[in-house]
């Protein structure tokens, strides 16, 4: 089965705006309603990390370099995940304090408001020998999401377990409570190994997925912001289809899944967005047909190709605005059921 030959006419959730731009119209003003475009010569619409540094461009959270990149692949160091952290989170760092308590930096530093704030807060404290800061010393896992965390006020201790949360994470670590959570909430994932990685040094992409996924869960009530925010998930998928990420592609429509499920929760009585969860639910089964067509499972392939077509036709019912997509991933999914019955020929 050719990824490119099924789906280099997947349906374009362009249509996804027409309705979901349509709910809570009064609550227009109030959401962000912010587009996955970026200026970043070197953040394409094929990186894994392109809606998180989009949005949080847009937000004015991260910034780039005089060049116009934003090298994502690149390590990010304590100083610069701080700024991200304040501006992504809208935890004001006053330009104006009155002096530097750490040996290692100057007040003139353009990082220093953002250093002293987390002081203030008790986010970060000096080194123990000789009370320096590191601004420069690049950023764990661990390290991110406690600073994180702290920064956004959660409270870690709602989500507590009484046993190790990963191969790697003893519970009385004191990293435990911010990987625990984060585990928890979807925030980060363990690898093949059963492992949460606390000491991996992040990338300056890492952390802003782990940022931008901390904000759609501090929206989550926000059912107009939920739907803007699945429609740049689903934009996605197609691209990293054609681009031969499958794993990204599923990412990106379980995310979607997840946004328009939480969305349903906020309004269950509101056929639009009941429409938009079961379209969401329609693609990802799609997603799901199309990775067991290429592992060689037609059986399965068939079966979840006939789910989305099952789901998509609910979607039209709950709204008929929605007609258009569902007409298309309908005909994608009986394209994937007359490639698996001929490759099973």
């Amino acid at each position: 089965m050719k990824t490119k030959k099924l789906f280099s006419i997947l349906l374009a959730f362009a249509f996804f705006t027409s309705f979901s731009a349509t709910v809570l119209a009064e609550e227009a003003t109030t959401s962000s309603g912010i587009k996955a475009v970026t200026d970043f010569t070197d953040v394409l619409r094929t990186h894994p990390s392109y809606v998180s540094i989009s949005y949080l461009n847009e937000a004015g959270a991260v910034g780039g370099y005089p060049d116009g990149t934003f090298k994502p692949d690149n390590p990010i160091n304590r100083a610069e995940v701080l700024k991200i952290i304040f501006n992504g989170s809208k935890v004001d760092a006053p330009e104006d304090f009155e002096s530097v308590s750490f040996p290692d930096f100057k007040k003139s530093d353009w990082f220093a408001r953002f250093v002293m704030k987390a002081k203030a807060l008790g986010i970060v404290k000096g080194n123990d020998a000789d009370g320096t800061f590191a601004p420069g010393r690049q950023v764990n896992k661990a390290e991110f999401l406690k600073m994180l965390l702290m920064a956004n006020n959660i409270k870690t201790e709602a989500l507590a377990v009484d046993e190790d949360v990963s191969s790697d994470v003893a519970k009385d670590a004191w990293f435990s409570p911010y990987l625990n959570y984060a585990y928890q909430v979807g925030m980060v994932t363990k690898d093949s190994n059963g492992n949460l990685n606390p000491a991996k040094p992040l990338t300056r992409g890492e952390v802003a997925d782990m940022m931008y996924l901390l904000i759609l869960i501090k929206g989550s009530k926000d059912t107009q912001f939920l739907l803007h925010r699945s429609e740049a998930e689903l934009a996605q998928i197609e691209v990293y289809i054609a681009a031969n990420k499958v794993v990204n592609a599923k990412k990106a429509s379980e995310l979607a899944v997840d946004l328009t499920q939480q969305a349903y929760k906020n309004m269950p009585d509101n056929n639009v967005v009941l429409g938009a969860a079961k379209l969401a639910r329609s693609y990802d089964w799609l997603v799901d047909s199309f990775v067991l067509g290429i592992q060689k499972d037609y059986e399965g392939a068939a079966e979840w190709a006939n789910k989305a077509i099952d789901k998509s036709t609910e979607a039209w019912e709950a709204n008929n605005a929605t007609q258009p997509i569902a007409r298309h991933i309908k005909e994608r999914a009986r394209e994937i059921l007359a490639q698996v019955s001929a490759d099973e020929n």
